[in-house]
């Protein structure tokens, strides 16, 4: 794994300093009509450091070996936290597949009930007393808070998060907790495999599934390749249960879990990535929504490296190191889109291909690259749990790859400067 990491590395880095060779009459050309400091930074953002990127994951995924199936130990109990906030209309369903799972070991479920106002708490006192089922009441206290009153009545070696709105592939619980189960002692968390539940909803949950499936799981794939995956997402994980006490469990913020993701790296964790444990997930419908969703996460970013001294951390494993220290690029790539786009859009009709020429388009073409070959490991993976999804839409594929990006980026630089300028959070 060590091996591969650093070949994929210096490929990339190959690659990035003959790409800034063969650019340099694009800066130059651009530098005629915009100053060169307009051209190296659109240059450097949407040419350099994206194409750098897209060989690293490239070569990362085609130098990584198919998982052999681990010989299954015991199935352990595991006790799963559902904070829930006015979920009346899914936490039933919720309920319902957990009680599908293919799983022999015991599980427990710890409600947390954080002050909602839809009749979700008289719903849940409605059904069926279960002796598994623990009902925690809480005022609104917020999803962090809700989550350390769950943990403080686990009593299993092993916590599972999931939201209220989560529904769970038969099989999610048996290969995510074989994967952290069967992981080494230093690995402390495992993220599931999130997809969008609401996808035939709308063009914006289309969109998100083209998302859901190639963006954000191949880049977990990669980051769990090794052993580093950045988020183990609230929507769905499993971890060491001493290891989130050891902790404090998690900080009240907007970004709680990748916080307490970088936390457990920065004390020389790790993390993993468990491809197969499927679980679907409620998307926003509607592009306020979405946008809402995307500053969150854009403000959860920047609270991890406000809130954990990962950089500086001596006990961090330079894999982590490396893959958090990328996204220190994301603010300026998202700016450079906001320029690039409608500038090059502009031009073209004008009937210039200054900005909107081969070069860009060599770039698009790695990315497309890189999406068919996260596409051929979903496909074996889904094949694998004999598990069949809905065909997507391909007029959604065309938009995802060549505006999604653009679409997102404003909310993302808006989330961005809030949290630099701390400004109040809200959920």
């Amino acid at each position: 794994m060590i091996k591969m990491f650093f070949v994929s590395i210096m490929l990339a880095t190959f690659y990035f300093i003959c790409s800034i060779f063969i650019n340099i009459s694009w800066i130059n050309d651009i530098a005629c009509s915009f100053g060169y400091f307009l051209a190296v930074y659109l240059v450097t953002f949407i040419a350099l450091i994206p194409g750098f990127n897209f060989v690293f994951m490239l070569i990362s995924l085609l130098c990584d070996k198919r998982e052999k199936k681990p010989c299954i130990k015991k199935e352990e109990d595991v006790t799963i936290l559902i904070p829930v906030y006015d979920s009346k209309k899914y936490i039933k369903e919720t309920l319902e597949s957990i009680k599908k799972q293919k799983y022999c070991g015991d599980i427990y479920i710890n409600i947390i009930d954080d002050g909602s106002t839809d009749g979700s708490l008289e719903l849940l006192k409605a059904m069926d007393a279960d002796p598994k089922i623990t009902l925690i009441e809480s005022k609104h206290i917020g999803k962090a808070s809700a989550l350390n009153k769950g943990l403080e009545h686990v009593k299993t070696d092993y916590t599972i998060t999931i939201d209220s709105d989560t529904v769970l592939h038969p099989l999610a619980i048996r290969n995510i907790m074989n994967k952290l189960v069967n992981s080494d002692e230093k690995t402390v968390a495992t993220a599931g495999c999130l997809f969008v539940k609401n996808a035939r909803k709308n063009f914006i949950t289309k969109l998100q599934e083209w998302d859901y499936t190639l963006g954000i799981f191949g880049v977990k794939l990669i980051q769990g390749n090794y052993n580093s995956a950045l988020v183990a997402q609230g929507a769905f994980s499993a971890y060491k249960t001493d290891k989130l006490k050891e902790i404090g469990g998690w900080q009240n913020c907007v970004g709680e879990d990748i916080v307490l993701t970088w936390e457990l790296l920065s004390r020389g964790y790790t993390t993993n990535f468990s491809k197969n444990a499927i679980a679907f997930t409620e998307a926003p419908e509607n592009l306020r929504s979405l946008g809402k969703q995307r500053k969150r996460w854009a403000r959860g970013m920047i609270e991890a490296f406000k809130k954990v001294r990962v950089l500086t951390s001596k006990k961090l494993n330079f894999k982590s190191k490396f893959l958090m220290f990328l996204n220190v690029f994301f603010p300026f790539i998202d700016l450079a889109l906001l320029i690039f786009v409608p500038l090059g859009l502009i031009l073209l009709a004008l009937g210039s291909q200054l900005l909107i020429g081969w070069m860009s388009l060599f770039v698009l073409l790695l990315g497309l690259i890189l999406c068919l070959l996260i596409e051929i490991k979903r496909r074996n993976m889904l094949k694998d749990i004999k598990c069949k999804l809905e065909k997507r839409s391909f007029l959604a594929f065309i938009i995802y790859v060549l505006l999604y990006a653009f679409i997102l980026a404003p909310y993302c630089l808006i989330g961005y400067i809030l949290e630099l300028i701390n400004c109040k959070k809200e959920w």
